[in-house]
């Protein structure tokens, strides 16, 4: 891991904190969220739930991740708990997963990234608030950040009334885009703007692993975005 990637501005990484998900049992008592983390994972994340609103794993990546192991966690210790200080923080996590993924690996690997001085009362707005700043860096880069925290009121995509992302540990954890994520990325909620550069972001990033009907529907979605804001019209 090169040295630079170990700090930024308001973060650095716990020495001695970067393990594998299946030789972290022995940072335990060191890091405890790492055992809550992955317990969580076990319990819910890799497992299907009735009310998903789809069949399968909540999330279908993480158990052949793990299996593979392909999953790192890390500790960040970190100078302040603003959401300027989580935007720092998760771009250190995104380089540093950028260092880790070999590109055989890139696909299936995540970091997971834990906070072990966040006061739990600045939790929820460190963690959602730095997302919301830091997400477009990210999809530009061809990454995505998942923003977790104890009171998440996040939903899924098939159920807003289930809290996909409440864990019992702080985390954001960063991954490679995948062909799935563009109903993530495509949220008729999302302002135009950013909604036309997460799209064309997928575009450059995934478009071309796409089939050719695969890549004529993101095209006229893209199209469409644009004509929006063109005319000044919703998208």
């Amino acid at each position: 891991m090169p040295s630079q990637r170990t700090s930024h501005g308001f973060a650095r990484v716990e020495p001695g904190s970067l393990t594998s998900a299946a030789d972290a049992a022995h940072l335990f008592s060191r890091f405890p969220m790492y055992r809550q983390g992955l317990e969580w994972l076990a319990r819910f994340v890799t497992r299907s739930h009735p009310d998903l609103g789809r069949p399968g794993a909540v999330c279908p990546r993480l158990a052949p991740a793990l299996r593979t192991d392909t999953v790192w966690l890390v500790a960040i210790a970190l100078t302040g708990a603003s959401p300027e200080h989580a935007v720092e923080a998760s771009k250190m996590l995104g380089h540093l997963f950028e260092d880790l993924a070999t590109p055989e690996q890139r696909q299936s690997a995540a970091l997971l990234g834990f906070f072990p001085d966040l006061p739990a009362q600045n939790a929820a707005a460190f963690i959602d608030g730095g997302h919301r700043l830091v997400r477009p860096w990210f999809v530009e880069r061809g990454l995505m950040l998942g923003e977790f925290h104890p009171t998440s009121t996040v939903g899924g995509v098939h159920n807003r009334h289930l809290p996909v992302m409440r864990c019992p540990a702080p985390m954001f954890a960063v991954r490679a885009i995948t062909p799935h994520d563009l109903m993530f990325l495509d949220q008729p909620d999302t302002p135009p703007v950013d909604r036309l550069a997460y799209l064309e972001a997928f575009d450059r990033h995934v478009g071309p692993r796409l089939n050719q009907a695969a890549r004529v529907g993101l095209q006229s979605r893209i199209d469409e975005v644009r004509a929006a804001l063109t005319s000044g019209g919703p998208s």
